[in-house]
């Protein structure tokens, strides 16, 4: 969290010092209130007049980043911002319209924003369009146009497209089963940090299902997936294949597997991008399915 908000001040302060200022108060200045501060940020924001500065304030209350949450606040800056034809607040009305945050659930309305912003080169809206059809959120559930859209965010470097587009390949959903490519893009998701690419790693290097049978690897790739923090629904099923793991090495393998797992997450750390946005768009629409 305080990784995430240090990020998230720099953004605000390259965009447009004067807002950011007005974020830092709420929290060192006693009586500030909801009202004064929304105030402040009106002015500092309509003063700049920018597309950016516009969708960062609409991501401050959207994030509850330097001011209290509200959705229907962050709805209103976001209108502002995409007007003005910025791709990160047309994602990110595409989102709220997705999971009624801030205005009516509308599916359809979703979708027209998210196709905007991909338009304009927003990768967020690449996964969210891929994710809508995978889970069949408000649409009819299509797998090869899922695999379409996720292709089309890997192919610009998306960790997470990079994770479900290995997924889909491996199960043989919406593409032609070739287990081969799905080790090769949960590699290369896993070391741009997404934790659920190196569970999925772990756990077919652990069952040597599609690569062959490496408890060293698999061990490492759990280890650093539960490090990196893997989502919920998967804690339990990656902590008991590391128990089965670790019963099957020696403890020399062991030690070397913890050796071979550093290097692994010194690799990551150094390749990692920063996206401070993206994991909480991903954590709301997710919450649909």
């Amino acid at each position: 969290m305080k990784i995430r908000r240090l990020l998230f001040a720099l953004m605000l302060w390259v965009a447009y010092p004067a807002i950011a200022d007005v974020a830092v108060r709420v929290e060192t200045l006693p009586g500030v209130t909801k009202e004064s501060l929304q105030q402040q940020l009106y002015r500092a924001a309509n003063e700049s007049n920018g597309p950016d500065v516009l969708y960062l304030t609409g991501l401050m209350f959207d994030l509850g980043e330097g001011v209290p949450q509200d959705y229907q606040e962050a709805f209103k800056w976001y209108v502002l911002a995409a007007a003005a034809g910025q791709p990160g607040a047309m994602n990110s009305l595409g989102l709220m319209y997705a999971v009624g945050h801030g205005v009516s659930q509308d599916h359809s309305e979703a979708m027209k924003w998210w196709t905007k912003a991909a338009d304009r080169g927003s990768i967020g809206a690449l996964v969210n369009i891929a994710t809508t059809y995978y889970a069949g959120l408000g649409v009819q559930q299509n797998y090869p146009e899922a695999a379409k859209w996720f292709q089309l965010a890997t192919d610009k470097g998306d960790a997470d497209a990079m994770n479900m587009l290995a997924m889909m390949y491996e199960q043989g959903l919406g593409v032609t089963q070739d287990r081969h490519t799905a080790i090769k893009l949960f590699g290369q998701s896993a070391y741009l940090g997404c934790s659920s690419a190196m569970a999925n790693l772990g756990i077919l290097y652990a069952i040597g299902e599609g690569v062959k049978r490496d408890n060293r690897l698999a061990y490492a790739w759990l280890i650093v997936a539960l490090a990196s923090g893997v989502p919920a629904e998967d804690h339990d099923a990656t902590v008991y294949t590391l128990g089965m793991t670790a019963a099957r090495l020696g403890p020399n393998q062991l030690s070397r597997a913890k050796g071979l797992a550093h290097k692994i997450a010194t690799t990551i750390v150094n390749r990692q991008p920063h996206t401070p946005d993206r994991k909480s768009d991903q954590a709301r629409l997710g919450s649909m399915i």
